[in-house]
C-alpha cells in the first residue's frame, strides 16, 4: 500500500466511522419509545438498557454499514474533485481504476467485518435482546398491574385491583378463564404479587375473599378464604417462546428450518429471505463503497450540496429497493434470491456504469442536472 492509498484510506475511514455513527443514532431512535417504556415503566436499569443497546448494534450495523460506505465514498471523492486532486492524479497518470483501489481496500475490509457480524453475531444479539427484555418484565412483575383498569396481560386471567403499592395489591378482581368448562371469579380484599422462584411463573398471595364458581351440577357456588395463593405460568410478553423466532436463528438453524418446511410442502419464504440477507448486506458493503467514488466524481461540479443530494437519493433508491424487495420476499410475491440479492445487483449496474463514465471523463447529463436542483435547493 503506498501513500495516496494509505492517504484516501484514512481521509475515507473518518468520514467512515462518522456516517455509521450517525446511521446507528437514526436506527436506535426507532427503539426510543420502547427503550424508554422499559424504563419508566418496567422498572429497568440504565445497565439494562445499555446491554440492549449494546445487542442491537451488529444487526444495526450491518444495515448501516453499505449505506455509510456510500456516504464516504461520495463525499470524499466528491471533495476530491472539488479540490482539483483527482485531476492532479490523472495529470501524474494514475487512471480512475487505480484510483478507486483505496476504497475497495476499505470495501473489502468493512465487507468481512459485516459478513462475521451478520452470520455470527448478530442473530445472538437479537436473542439476547428479547431474554434481557422478558427479563426485565419478569423482574418487575408487580408495574404490570395498572390500578383500576383490567389487565389482561395475564394469559386467561383478566385482573383488576383499586391499588397497586409495588406489588401490594387492595381490591383484587380476578376473572380466571384457564378452564373453559369451569370460570372462576375470585375476589380478594388484599394480595401481593411476585415471581415464582423458577423465574417462569407469577404468584399471586390472596388474603380475605371469595370464589365463585359454577359446581359439577352447574350450581352457583362461593367459597370464602383467609389465604389463597394463585400461581399463574407466564405468557405473552412476560415468557420466551419455545420455538426461535426468525431473526433469532442461526444460518445452520435457518437452513434447517427451510428444508423441513420444504418436505412439508411448505415455501418458507420468510426464512429464505433471512438466509440471504445474511449475506446480500455485508456485499452490500462492496457495491455501495465502489458506486460511491464515482458518483462523487461526477457531481463535484455541483458542489459537496449537490453531491451529498446525490447520495441521499441513492440511500433513498437502495433502501426502497431494499424494503420492497424483503417485503414481496417474505410473502412470497418474488424469489427470496431476487427480492435480496436485486438492490446489490442494480446498484452494481449503477457503479460500473459511473465508472466507464470517470474513466471517459464525462458526467451523465441526468447527474449534471441532479445535483444542480439539489445544490439550488440547498441554497435555498
Amino acid at each position: 500500500m503506498n501513500t495516496l492509498d494509505r492517504y484516501i484510506l484514512s481521509e475515507q475511514a473518518k468520514v467512515f466511522l462518522i456516517s455509521v455513527f450517525i446511521l446507528l443514532s437514526v436506527l436506535l431512535l426507532e427503539k426510543v419509545n420502547f427503550l424508554s417504556g422499559l424504563l419508566l415503566t418496567k422498572g429497568a436499569s440504565f445497565k439494562s438498557i445499555g446491554e440492549l443497546l449494546l445487542y442491537l448494534s451488529p444487526s444495526f450495523f450491518t444495515l448501516a454499514a453499505p449505506l455509510a460506505m456510500l456516504m464516504s465514498s461520495l463525499l470524499i471523492f466528491s471533495r476530491f474533485a472539488g479540490d482539483n486532486e483527482i485531476t492532479a492524479m490523472k495529470s501524474a497518470g494514475i487512471s480512475p481504476w487505480r484510483i478507486l483501489r483505496a476504497p475497495l481496500i476499505l470495501s473489502g475490509g468493512v465487507f468481512l467485518a459485516t459478513l462475521y457480524l451478520s452470520v455470527f453475531v448478530a442473530h445472538k444479539g437479537n436473542l439476547h435482546f428479547r431474554d434481557v427484555v422478558v427479563d426485565i418484565i419478569r423482574s418487575n412483575i408487580s408495574m404490570n398491574i395498572k390500578e383500576r383498569r383490567f389487565n389482561e396481560n395475564f394469559g386467561k386471567l383478566l385482573v383488576h385491583v383499586n391499588e397497586n403499592d409495588n406489588g401490594q395489591l387492595s381490591g383484587v378482581f380476578i376473572s380466571d378463564g384457564r378452564n373453559p368448562a369451569k370460570p372462576r371469579i375470585i375476589e380478594a380484599k388484599r394480595g401481593h404479587i411476585h415471581s415464582g422462584e423458577a423465574g417462569d411463573s407469577v404468584v399471586m398471595d390472596l388474603y380475605t375473599g371469595v370464589i365463585h364458581s359454577l359446581g359439577a351440577d352447574g350450581m352457583y357456588q362461593t367459597i370464602g378464604y383467609d389465604n389463597y395463593t394463585l400461581k399463574v405460568e407466564l405468557e405473552g410478553e412476560f415468557s420466551k417462546p419455545a420455538e426461535k423466532e426468525i431473526p433469532h436463528l442461526s444460518l445452520p438453524e435457518l437452513s434447517e428450518r427451510i428444508t423441513q418446511s420444504e418436505q412439508q410442502g411448505l415455501k418458507a419464504s420468510a426464512e429464505k429471505v433471512a438466509y440471504h440477507k445474511a449475506f446480500s448486506a455485508p456485499v452490500g458493503c462492496l457495491v455501495l463503497g465502489l458506486l460511491g467514488a464515482p458518483l462523487g466524481i461526477l457531481t463535484h461540479r455541483r458542489g459537496s450540496a449537490g453531491g451529498f443530494g446525490v447520495g441521499v437519493l441513492m440511500i433513498v433508491i437502495n433502501y426502497l429497493l431494499w424494503m420492497i424487495g424483503q417485503g414481496l420476499g417474505s410473502e412470497g410475491k418474488l424469489p427470496p434470491v431476487l427480492a435480496i440479492w436485486a438492490p446489490d445487483i442494480i446498484m452494481g449496474a449503477a457503479a460500473l456504469y459511473f465508472v466507464y463514465h470517470v474513466s471517459r471523463d464525462s458526467a451523465p447529463v441526468w447527474i449534471e442536472k441532479t445535483g444542480w436542483v439539489f445544490s439550488r435547493l440547498w441554497k435555498k
